[in-house]
C-alpha cells in the first residue's frame, strides 16, 4: 500500500508526464497541495521534495513550484521511466535506447559467453525456446515477454551486479522499445535466427562470436527503429 505522499506523488508525475501540467505550469504550494488531497503538510513537502529529487519541479522561495522541462527530467528512475513509455517515448527515445544497448550488450554477450553456468545457460534457452513457440504466428505479448528475458538473461549470466541493476533500472523502457520495434522488424523466424545465433555463441563459449552475433541482432533492431516514423512508434505502442 503506497504512503500518502507516494500517492501523491504518483498522480503528479502522471500529470506533468503527460503534459496535463506542462513545463512552466505553477503547482500548488504544500499548504494548498495538503488541502487539496486531505493530508498534513508533512505528506504534501515530503511529495514535492520526491518530485524535486527527480528533476520534475523547483521550488523557489516566494515563487512556489513549477515544472521543469523535459530535459531535467531524471529519465531512468523508475518511477518516471514507467510512466513515460506511456507518454513521451517518440523515436528519439527508442534510438538513444538501442544506442546505449549497442554500447552494453555485445560485451554482455562476450562475457556470458565466458561465464555462464549451466543454469544460466538453461535459463537463455528456455527463453529462446519460448520465442520459438510462437514464431509461426504474430508477435504478441508472450513472444515480447519471452524477447525480453532472453535478453535479461545474458544479462544475469555475465555475473556482473552493475549491469543487472542497470537493466533493472531500464526494464520499463527496454520492454516498450522490444514491443514497437516487434511489430515492425523482420519475419518472427529470422528474428529468432538473431537470437539463436546469439545463443548458440555463449553456449559453445565463444565470446568473440557472441559479441558479433548480438551487434548484429541490434544493429537490426535499430534499422527496423529507422525505418518508423513517429506516427508509427506511437501507434506501436498503443
Amino acid at each position: 500500500m503506497l504512503k500518502l505522499h507516494e500517492s501523491i506523488v504518483a498522480d503528479l508525475i502522471e500529470a506533468i508526464v503527460s503534459g496535463r501540467h506542462a513545463p512552466g505550469t505553477s503547482l500548488p504550494n504544500e499548504i494548498e497541495l495538503a488541502e487539496a488531497r486531505g493530508v498534513s503538510r508533512t505528506a504534501a513537502r515530503e511529495a514535492m521534495q520526491k518530485l524535486q529529487s527527480l528533476g520534475l519541479i523547483e521550488v523557489r522561495r516566494r515563487k512556489g513550484a513549477s515544472v521543469l522541462p523535459r530535459s531535467a527530467w531524471n529519465l531512468l528512475d523508475p518511477t518516471v521511466l514507467d510512466v513515460a513509455v506511456t507518454y513521451v517515448a517518440d523515436i528519439e527515445f527508442f534510438q538513444a535506447l538501442i544506442e546505449a544497448r549497442l554500447l552494453i550488450e555485445p560485451r554482455a554477450a562476450e562475457l556470458a559467453a565466458q561465464r555462464a553456468n549451466d543454469r544460466d545457460i538453461k535459463r537463455i534457452e528456455a527463453a529462446l525456446t519460448s520465442m520459438g513457440a510462437q514464431a509461426e504466428g504474430t508477435r504478441g505479448p508472450g513472444w515480447h515477454d519471452a524477447d525480453l528475458s532472453f535478453h535479461t538473461s545474458i544479462i544475469d549470466a555475465t555475473g556482473n551486479w552493475v549491469l543487472r541493476q542497470l537493466i533493472v533500472t531500464i526494464r520499463a523502457a527496454l520492454a516498450a522499445e522490444i514491443r514497437v520495434t516487434g511489430q515492425h522488424a523482420a519475419s518472427p523466424k529470422e528474428s529468432l535466427q538473431l537470437h539463436r545465433n546469439v545463443f548458440e555463441a555463449i553456449r559453445r563459449r565463444q565470446p568473440a562470436e557472441a559479441h558479433a552475433a548480438m551487434t548484429w541482432l541490434l544493429l537490426s533492431t535499430r534499422r527496423d527503429l529507422d525505418a518508423m516514423g513517429c506516427g508509427e512508434v506511437l501507434r506501436a505502442q498503443g
